[in-house]
């Protein structure tokens, strides 16, 4: 597995936006996924990749809800992108991780599908089929 981005949750991501690109980021378009009620962005800079992560429709439950509850933006996830998904996965479950959001294809990668993982002693880890 290789390091794809860190996700950072964000109130706004239109206000995220800004200070990013402020910072030299160069970002893709916004994507709305409804299946997540999440709006993503990607953004690139020196080589390191970055997922801003808001709250699609704020009326309904969104992943990053629990990070934003005392914070306006803050990285809580990081991606590896896995050429061999469902071996790795099964390999960090024997190594006690705990699937926190089961896999199934995202918007945000073209149907490939992803995995959210979550580890006592590394966080929150969300994995990319590739």
């Amino acid at each position: 597995m290789r390091i794809g981005h860190i996700g950072y949750a964000v109130k706004r991501i239109d206000r995220a936006l800004t200070a990013f690109q402020n910072l030299g980021y160069e970002f893709e378009p916004v994507i709305d996924d409804t299946d997540r009620n999440v709006r993503l962005a990607f953004g690139v800079k020196d080589g390191y990749r970055i997922e801003l992560v808001s709250p699609l429709d704020k009326k309904q439950e969104s992943p990053v809800d629990q990070y934003l509850s005392n914070s306006v933006g803050i990285p809580y996830h990081i991606c590896y992108e896995s050429e061999s998904f469902d071996i790795d996965v099964s390999e960090l479950v024997k190594q006690g991780y705990k699937i926190v959001i089961e896999p199934k294809p995202a918007v945000a990668f073209g149907g490939r599908r992803v995995v959210f993982m979550m580890n006592i002693g590394f966080g929150l880890m969300e994995i990319v089929e590739t």
